[in-house]
């Protein structure tokens, strides 16, 4: 349980992000899932679905040789403390910390260099890299999307994002897990399923 948390407040760290494809119209629409008819909702979702898996999401076995001066964050340490200490940039990257429940220290800590943004990097407090996510889209422009891997090449999830405040989250296998408005992650019958600090 820890993890499935874990993974998907990881998921959502705002990111910068470059890419094509056709336009969406859900960029301009308003948060309004609970005022949705199920007909409504199933077209969002489908239409959110077939955008991110335009192409099946697969296990990669290259991630470790195309990341591995990733695999180990250097300077460690010092991203550990600026990430503790809530800072939101810190030498030339966006930095976030992610903590579990009431945790003092983050338990992870995600890199994304400012200059090259179609990747985020997310470290455990050991500084090794665990998560990658591969980000698709317009910046600062929404919408973009973003799939996360295991650095073993496990797909796990895959997020688009409407705006700050809204995201769409689906499994790997393009299963639709829920809405996040602001805090809170809603399923399709607008209960909250679950709850998140990195907002």
């Amino acid at each position: 349980m820890f993890r499935k948390h874990l993974i998907t407040l990881c998921l959502l760290i705002p990111l910068t992000v470059y890419g094509n494809y056709n336009d969406v119209y859900v960029a301009d629409i308003e948060y309004d899932w609970i005022n949705k008819s199920e007909i409504e909702k199933e077209a969002m979702i489908s239409e959110v679905h077939d955008i991110i898996f335009e192409k099946t999401v697969e296990k990669r076995n290259d991630l470790k040789s195309i990341f591995k001066d990733k695999l180990k964050d250097k300077n460690h340490i010092e991203n550990y403390m600026a990430a503790s200490a809530g800072y939101k940039e810190f030498k030339g990257n966006r930095i976030s910390a992610f903590y579990y429940k009431k945790m003092v220290n983050p338990v992870m800590y995600a890199l994304q260099d400012k200059k090259e943004t179609s990747h985020s990097f997310y470290y455990d407090a050991m500084g090794n890299l665990r998560y990658v996510d591969f980000i698709n889209g317009y910046y600062p422009d929404y919408p973009y999307y973003a799939i996360q891997y295991r650095i073993t090449g496990k797909p796990v999830s895959a997020v688009y994002y409407i705006s700050e405040d809204c995201q769409y989250l689906y499994n790997p296998n393009g299963e639709f897990e829920g809405v996040w408005y602001k805090h809170k992650l809603y399923n399709k019958k607008n209960k909250v399923i679950l709850t998140r600090t990195t907002y």
